[in-house]
């Protein structure tokens, strides 16, 4: 019996590899007029459950994605995020999809709530405000809204993304440092009040290497399926 369980376990994961398309996600046709309304719908619908990982292709979750370390080193501030962990990607919500399959070109944009946590070591200044600590952060980012430009070729019958372009956007960041100033409450909130009335200014120091990995991670997601998957059970021609 254990023989058996365990080829049939060997046939479900060699028939993912051949070239199934996971049973949640439906393949739009090439030639259909609606194309990108299609495949969003495929997307909105498929998006979070791709999110959560397609263990048989070797698609790991993005929600949560671990980011490891991240740092951030400029003149005026360093911080350090150790065991960086990202939730809320299941719960995006696409804004388009657009692909030209006779260019291999396509473009996904989405948005999503999204939370940073981590263990912060931060020394330096903000503006004009000193800033140092050592504790745990929680980084929470409201519509952040991402627009990923990749372009595309088929090779062996599967596709390959040759180059991709990003960027991205937020509605509004908050931030939570515990033990700032080494446990000085006074300090701490003064520095938290500033730090989130200024939010966007320190956005443009925490964001780009923290959301460049989140986006280095979804690409990398994406490139799994397309390897698992013939481009002919991806779109249909």
């Amino acid at each position: 019996m254990r023989v058996l369980c365990f080829l049939a376990i060997v046939a479900f994961v060699a028939s993912a590899r051949a070239g199934k398309l996971p049973s949640f996600m439906k393949a739009c046709s090439a030639s259909d007029p609606n194309l990108n309304q299609c495949v969003e719908k495929v997307i909105a619908s498929a998006g979070a459950k791709f999110a959560n990982g397609i263990p048989e292709l070797g698609i790991k979750p993005l929600d949560p994605v671990e980011l490891g370390r991240i740092v951030v080193n400029n003149p005026a501030l360093k911080i350090t995020f150790d065991d960086t962990v990202v939730t809320g990607l299941a719960g995006f919500r696409i804004n388009s999809y657009k692909i030209q399959p006779d260019k291999g070109k396509a473009a996904l944009d989405f948005t999503a709530n999204v939370t940073l946590k981590a263990h912060y070591n931060m020394d330096g200044q903000v503006l004009i405000l000193p800033i140092r600590g050592n504790g745990d952060a929680k980084i929470k980012i409201t519509n952040l809204n991402i627009l990923i430009k990749y372009a595309y070729e088929t090779v062996d019958g599967h596709w390959i993304v040759t180059d991709h372009k990003d960027s991205y956007k937020m509605d509004r960041a908050h931030f939570k440092f515990t033990n700032l100033f080494n446990g000085n409450k006074d300090l701490a909130d003064t520095t938290l009040r500033f730090l989130n009335d200024n939010w966007s200014i320190i956005m443009q120091e925490i964001a780009p290497p923290a959301i460049d990995q989140v986006l280095v991670n979804c690409v990398e997601e994406v490139k799994k399926l397309f390897k698992g998957v013939p481009a002919d059970e991806l779109l249909l021609q």
